[in-house]
This record gives C-alpha cells, sequence and structure tokens, in this order.
C-alpha cells in the first residue's frame, strides 16, 4: 500500500511510479482529508505489504496534512512490515527526515528507507520564490526518472542508500522556526482570489486534493480548510487565481504525468 498526497503532480508522479512497480494500491490522504467521519481511516495490511509515504516538502518539513493522516491511521495486521518514504522537493529538505521519522514511531512504526527525488518547484507564493525555467524542470524531470528506480530498488532489496538532499545551511531554521511559522501562519485560503479572466471551468474544484473549493455563481470559492499545495493556481488555464499579490508575475508549473 502507498499513502500519497500532492497537489501539482510531483509527488502523484511518483507515487504511480511505486505502484506500478510494487504492484501496491495507492491511497490519497487528500481523500480521507475530505471525509467528515470521525472514524479513524483503518487499512489491512497483508503479511508480505509494503507500506510507502509519498509527499512534497512543505517549508522545509512534512506537510501538516500527512502528520494529520498519520496520527490517526490504523494499520491492522502490521507486524513490522516494511515502512519507507519518498519525498519530493525542488531543492533541499533540512531535517523532513527527523519530522517523519517521529510521527511513524508515534504509531509504533520504524524505517530505514527515507528518500528523497529533486523534482520541479512549484511553490510561488513568498518573495524570492517562483517555479524553475522550462529547462531546469525538463533536466529535474529526466534526472527523477533515472534515480527512481535506484531508490525502488533499495526498496526493494532492503539495501538502504544515502539518498536524501539535506541541504548544509541553516536546517534547524529552516526546518524549525521557519517551518512552525508556516504551519502556524501560512496554510490560510483567506489571500486567494480570482479574477476576471475565470471562464468558471471548475478545474480548480477539480484538482483540489482536501475538497477545498466549491463554485458559487460560477466563481471558486475557498471553504478554509487549505493545505497550501497551489494546485489551483497552477492548473487554473487563464491565470485567474492568485494568492493576493505574492504570486501576480510569476510562473505556472503542474507536472503532465504523460511527459
Amino acid at each position: 500500500m502507498i499513502f500519497y498526497f500532492s497537489g501539482t503532480g510531483n509527488s502523484r508522479w511518483v507515487a504511480t511510479q511505486l505502484s506500478a512497480h510494487f504492484s501496491d494500491t495507492l491511497y490519497s490522504i487528500g481523500e480521507y482529508e475530505r471525509k467528515e467521519s470521525p472514524l479513524a481511516p483503518t487499512f489491512e495490511v497483508k503479511p508480505d505489504e509494503k507500506i510507502g509515504f509519498v509527499f512534497p516538502v512543505y517549508s522545509w518539513g512534512v506537510p501538516p496534512v500527512v502528520t494529520r493522516f498519520i496520527a490517526d491511521m490504523q494499520l491492522e495486521g502490521y507486524n513490522r512490515q516494511p515502512v519507507y518514504c519518498i519525498m519530493t522537493c525542488g531543492d533541499e529538505c533540512g531535517y523532513t527526515n527527523r519530522m517523519f521519522t517521529r510521527a511513524i514511531k508515534a504509531k509504533r512504526l520504524e524505517t530505514k528507507h527515507i528518500y528523497s527525488i529533486i523534482m520541479p518547484n512549484s511553490y510561488i507564493c513568498m518573495k524570492g520564490f517562483d517555479v524553475d525555467s522550462k529547462e531546469v524542470q525538463a533536466r529535474k524531470i529526466e534526472m527523477a526518472k533515472i534515480e527512481l528506480p535506484r531508490v525502488m530498488s533499495a526498496i526493494e532489496n532492503d539495501q538502504s542508500i544515502d539518498f536524501y538532499t539535506k541541504g548544509k545551511r541553516f536546517l534547524r531554521i529552516k526546518s524549525g522556526l521557519i517551518y512552525k511559522l508556516f504551519a502556524k501562519h501560512a496554510l490560510s485560503d483567506k489571500p486567494y482570489r480570482c479574477g476576471d479572466a475565470c471562464t468558471s471551468c471548475g478545474k480548480c474544484v477539480k484538482v483540489c486534493p482536501v475538497n477545498n473549493i466549491g463554485l458559487v455563481a460560477g466563481k471558486p470559492v475557498w471553504k478554509g480548510n487549505c493545505t497550501q499545495c497551489l494546485a489551483c493556481i497552477h492548473v487554473c488555464p487563464t491565470r485567474a487565481i492568485e494568492y493576493g499579490k505574492s504570486t501576480q508575475n510569476k510562473g505556472r508549473y503542474f507536472f503532465n504525468q504523460q511527459k
């Protein structure tokens, strides 16, 4: 089984590659965020089954939606089956690996397989952050297609390899202070705006992984449960959606799995 969270498609692509390779079932973490049932999401683990987690790095940390899911989930039949994690990031992951390890240890899970795959940047909501150039996007995707099989082989053969882009500078500040500020203040969907270029196509509604967007009079309205994945901004065909002024005049990126 593979639990994944994805907004602009990077982690979804990794998860689908894993699913095809291991013949494992995919579970979208966002789907469980949508559900209003008070019951914890429960999954039956087969004796020979691997348990995978795939998600993007958010501000040098684990997306809060993923940590909530891990805290709530129940695994019936778990008896030390292999657990692994592959995170996607634009540049560096900081101490996201430590955050993930703490989260699964709280569920009495453990792993020696935590890896990262560099993919194109999609975070554009702060000054100095923008998408990669088309050339850099293409280069990262092609490299990921080469590197991911190596990671899958390590998981399959239970041979841990050093394949994690931690970064070198200010990691405690990035994965500590900055991540905490991000998780506390940057997940609000109040700054989202939709301009006159909107054609009421509804793509933003369909792409939101947690069903946080609805259409009112043909225009998107955000419901207050944003994960800040930015899928709605990047998928909009007319660039009608902005996050305040911070995303104006910046690029857009959405991974096409057919590439």
